[in-house]
């Protein structure tokens, strides 16, 4: 982990082994997505905000494994904009369309309902970018 912890937009360079601990908690939080989405429990806004959290993570660990340093956010576009072009994980900027699931969506019910295709949506993007990250992580250093 990063020390010294202050302003959240100073970027920080995290040790590279902390990406495969990183991607395992992304993929915990993709499980969870699962989990919810399946046993039809409790708020399905939670199910996109876990979706977020998956695809934020999975893009935080690729930053870490390709050493390059980024400031403690939540936003998936600033993230997405560090990456080499020729790193971009599936879907790219429109990743930016969870984004509201981490924030206004979570504390809100009822005037924005979800509907099925998003959380499809929000599944399938976790999907592709868990897939993404995990190339990512196993690629040799050149």
């Amino acid at each position: 982990m990063a020390r010294n912890c202050g302003l959240t937009n100073q970027k920080r360079l995290f040790e590279k082994h902390y990406a495969q601990e990183l991607f395992r908690i992304a993929k915990g939080d993709f499980e969870s997505a699962l989990a919810l989405n399946s046993s039809n429990l409790g708020r399905k806004e939670n199910i996109v905000y876990m979706c977020q959290q998956a695809v934020e993570k999975s893009i935080k660990a690729s930053l870490v494994h390709l050493q390059i340093p980024f400031p403690l956010i939540h936003d998936l576009g600033s993230l997405i904009s560090l990456l080499p072009d020729d790193k971009m994980p599936p879907g790219g900027f429109s990743l930016i369309e969870l984004n509201p699931y981490a924030s206004v969506r979570r504390y809100e019910e009822g005037s924005l309902p979800l509907i099925a295709q998003e959380i499809e949506a929000a599944v399938l993007a976790a999907t592709t970018v868990i897939n993404w990250c995990s190339q990512v992580l196993e690629m040799k250093k050149t």
